[in-house]
């Protein structure tokens, strides 16, 4: 049972089991709805963009280095800021902030603003067709601004350009099959989102102008059973084949691909979950390599479509080359957050088989599915370096104990939260809430390869029976009430169960924090300076994604007491 607006219906496998006239109804407010936003000066704007991606790119010209000058700028909301993409809001913030409360400066690097993108997720739904009068395509692209309107974004310039040209490859093949974007009012439609991944030569996506891309279609479907296998879905699988024959297109019907892309493989997510959660857990491989491999530093990295990957390769290597350098030679090293372990792989990769360099690394992640990328990534390390490699299937607040007993260094790069509460409390000691339930049976559970917990989806809006049917009981209820004398105190709150951590131990000589959400990091950054254990001792920032208000801060904090002896002797 779906709740869409103010309407349920229910589905029964794909099929749709409302009366045609409800059905029916549907389709004509969806059209309805089409050429209302064919009408608005956001639509009207994108229309006169150019389809033609050459041209479009030479509009996109500019000598400002540091300027993006792209066509899409005004409707597309994939990049807040144009100009000064040195110089942004939440980088004058950070500035302010280390003069403000450390005395110190922080500098930002900025490479290139433009092509940088090697990972992109494009929304599909269906926009008027200029060249059919009433008819609809299927497009790919952004919202615009505070709507869901799509954008097409042909020229994008923060694209690596072979993104561009297999979201228009992946267009083409969607017109000459009939395939229908999903529609997020009525549930319906087939294609939801597209993931599209530039894999390079030897692992250097940013360096490869003749990119091949790895495509991943999220198909508004549930995940096919063992037994049934992926044809439960055909036009999926029609559509991925002649996507994959574009590669040889000398066959009657093939799709000649713009520019001559290639395609690197082809996958399917399984999500038909109502929200806005992008793609769901499971994942079908259909043609084409499995895996894609990045080269960070000196390590060659395996990763999936579901795998995290850093959008701006070339940005994420100029801070792990920084991260390396504060690693100390022989180090025990502890990742937590480690997602599929480039920063800890690449620290391996620069440690000696035998000697006095005999470090260790440790990685953690809680999603299952990174063990297996891991161990391939693993297996093309030294052997003698392999065997001091390893990665532990759980949640950092439930490894953070270990993790800060046992090492030298630890480097954390937490999501946009910051540090979870128990983590920050193993490095600064004290005490933090107990652990949740069912964290390290969740982990567990995903090592195991079960699916993940189901998505939590938002609150739907109420009906104007079920409204009714609300206030008549609350009347109701309150006609029937007693009539208390006074106010009956309340009982108090059970206190919340705490775990106490010791101070972490001197051994624990460095925290390296590689942040991507500002406002979680200052908070952090003064609870590690203010329990005492820590200073702060270098900070710099990287600009992964130019052309937004984010900047992603490198952190070094040394041991207050041990820290200066240690590294300076």
């Amino acid at each position: 049972m779906l709740a869409v607006g103010g309407r349920v219906w229910c589905r029964s496998g794909d099929r749709d089991t409302r009366s045609p006239r409800r059905a029916d109804a549907s389709r004509k407010a969806s059209k309805a709805r089409a050429r209302k936003r064919a009408e608005s000066p956001v639509r009207r704007a994108a229309t006169v963009v150019t389809s033609d991606v050459a041209e479009t790119r030479a509009d996109a010209s500019t000598d400002d280095a540091f300027s993006l000058g792209c066509p899409h700028f005004d409707t597309c909301s994939g990049c807040s800021t144009s100009t000064n993409l040195d110089d942004f809001p939440e980088l004058r913030r950070a500035r302010e902030y280390f003069a403000r409360s450390h005395d110190a400066a922080f500098d930002c690097a900025t490479g290139d603003v433009r092509g940088w993108r090697t990972r992109a997720r494009l929304a599909a739904r269906m926009v008027p067709d200029e060249d059919a009068a009433g008819g609809e395509k299927l497009a790919l692209g952004l919202f615009a601004r505070g709507s869901h309107d799509l954008v097409e974004i042909p020229g994008c310039v923060v694209q690596h350009p072979r993104l561009n040209d297999a979201a228009a490859l992946i267009a083409s093949a969607c017109e000459r099959a009939g395939i229908r974007a999903y529609d997020e009012t009525t549930g319906e439609g087939e294609l939801r989102y597209v993931q599209l991944t530039a894999v390079g030569a030897d692992g250097r996506a940013d360096l490869d102008t003749d990119a091949a891309v790895q495509v991943a279609l999220v198909w508004n479907s549930p995940a096919p059973t063992t037994a049934a296998g992926p044809m439960t879905a055909p036009r999926a699988i029609a559509l991925a084949l002649k996507l994959w024959n574009s590669n040889s297109a000398d066959g009657p019907g093939d799709i000649e691909p713009p520019n001559g892309v290639r395609v690197h493989s082809v996958w399917i997510d399984w999500n038909d979950a109502p929200g806005n959660k992008i793609t769901g857990p499971h994942w079908t491989h259909l043609k084409g390599e499995r895996f894609v491999w990045a080269r960070h530093g000196a390590a060659d990295v395996c990763f999936t479509p579901g795998s995290f990957v850093q959008a701006n390769s070339r940005a994420f290597d100029a801070a792990l080359e920084r991260i390396r350098s504060f690693v100390f030679r022989g180090a025990a090293v502890s990742e937590l957050y480690a997602g599929a372990g480039p920063i800890g792989l690449s620290i391996a990769a620069t440690m000696g088989e035998d000697g006095d360099d005999e470090g260790s690394v440790r990685c953690v992640e809680i999603v299952g599915a990174a063990a297996e990328t891991f161990e391939r990534s693993k297996s093309k390390l030294p052997e003698g370096v392999g065997r001091r490699v390893s990665m532990a299937i759980s949640r950092a607040e439930d490894a953070c104990r270990d993790a800060v007993r046992d090492a030298d260094v630890v480097i954390v790069d937490p999501p946009r939260m910051g540090l979870d509460p128990r983590t920050l409390t193993a490095l600064t000691g004290g005490e933090a809430p107990a652990a949740e339930a069912g964290g390290t049976a969740a982990a567990t559970a995903m090592a195991d390869g079960q699916p993940e917990a189901a998505v939590v989806t938002e609150k739907k809006p109420m009906t104007r029976a079920a409204k009714r049917r609300a206030r008549k009981k609350k009347r109701a209820k309150a006609a029937n009430a007693p009539v208390a004398d006074a106010k009956a105190p309340e009982e108090p709150k059970p206190s919340q169960p705490t775990v106490k951590f010791p101070a972490p131990p001197s051994r624990l000589s460095r925290l390296i924090y590689l942040s991507c959400g500002f406002a979680a990091f200052q908070r952090d950054c003064d609870a590690l300076v203010k329990s005492g254990e820590w200073r702060l001792t270098h900070a710099e920032g990287f600009n992964f994604f130019p052309g937004s208000d984010h900047v992603e801060t490198l952190a070094v904090f040394d041991r207050e007491e041990t820290g200066a002896a240690f590294w300076e002797g």
